[in-house]
């Protein structure tokens, strides 16, 4: 998160927003992830470990972490450690990405390879931390064997993936509609895979914008653009975006789509960062916490 009147990194906004979700009532806090991005970013995994150290509840982790960049033992390592340190709240979002080549070149992956690689990193790790066949004999400590792994992609290939490889779903950008349909067919791959009765999440990471009383309607998909350092340009229907009541029918049309769990991300990520999370605590997440539990 960066400081809004330099646009430099400031790693004590990053830690101020974590304390502040966890006082005000989240059950977790995530951050995203890139080596290389337009725009300054710190390292998720130590990042992370600094907001366990300043937290005592909430769930944590990457939303998501780009696996084919990194190592599969020093990652294990890694994610091994910081479930030690924050015992039973690890979250492990893991993605293909793609969107910025150039770190993909700098990391020595090639792009078209990504997936393939995602896909045996995230063997790995799993392997390394679970204790199961390890990596070419080697052992690792500490392990983590109860961390999820939630798995993210929209295309069919990313979704078989979810399905074989993960213990959860989160899509992005997304319409209720499309959603809906991505799910059905994850169900579809989970009992192909005879895996129908086992726990599977589906989710959504969703960039929201609360319009304060008396002001004018934001544009979060232009907000979103800046922040990720697009330039293709995203659909405003894809944005949940309003004043509370616009927010939470936004969102329980997902919740009736299937969707079990709501990644929230302010579109606004400067000055206006902390005050979408108050808002969001105070008139919108009792409301999520009403929605009836699926059966």
């Amino acid at each position: 998160m960066a400081n809004p009147d330099t646009g430099a990194v400031d790693p004590t906004r990053v830690i101020e927003s974590a304390r502040r979700a966890e006082e005000t009532g989240y059950d977790g806090v995530y951050v995203g992830d890139h080596l290389l991005h337009p725009h300054s970013m710190l390292e998720s995994v130590v990042t992370l470990a600094a907001v366990a150290a300043s937290t005592r509840r909430v769930s944590l982790g990457p939303c998501v972490l780009l696996f084919a960049l990194r190592h599969p033992l020093v990652l294990a390592k890694q994610l091994g450690t910081l479930a030690a340190f924050a015992p039973g709240r690890l979250r492990v979002g893991v993605g293909v990405g793609g969107e910025y080549p150039a770190e993909f070149d700098a990391a020595g992956v090639p792009l078209a390879h990504r997936g393939r690689r995602m896909e045996s990193v995230l063997r790995e790790v799993r392997s390394l931390l679970g204790g199961g066949p390890e990596l070419a004999d080697v052992a690792i400590e500490p392990k983590a064997p109860d961390v999820s792994f939630l798995l993210a992609g929209w295309k069919e290939a990313s979704l078989r993936r979810a399905a074989t490889y993960g213990d959860g779903w989160i899509g992005y950008l997304l319409a209720p509609e499309s959603f809906a349909r991505r799910r059905a067919f994850l169900l579809q791959c989970r009992a192909e895979l005879g895996r129908a009765d086992e726990g599977f999440g589906t989710g959504m990471l969703l960039p929201v914008h609360v319009h304060r009383q008396g002001h004018g309607q934001v544009s979060a998909a232009a907000a979103w653009a800046r922040l990720t350092g697009s330039t293709g340009g995203f659909p405003d229907r894809l944005f949940v975006t309003g004043d509370p009541d616009d927010v939470v029918g936004r969102l329980r049309r997902y919740w009736e789509a299937g969707c079990s769990e709501f990644i929230l991300a302010p579109a606004d990520q400067g000055r206006g960062y902390l005050e979408q999370v108050d808002i969001l605590a105070r008139e919108v997440l009792p409301r999520l916490r009403e929605f009836p539990v699926a059966s």
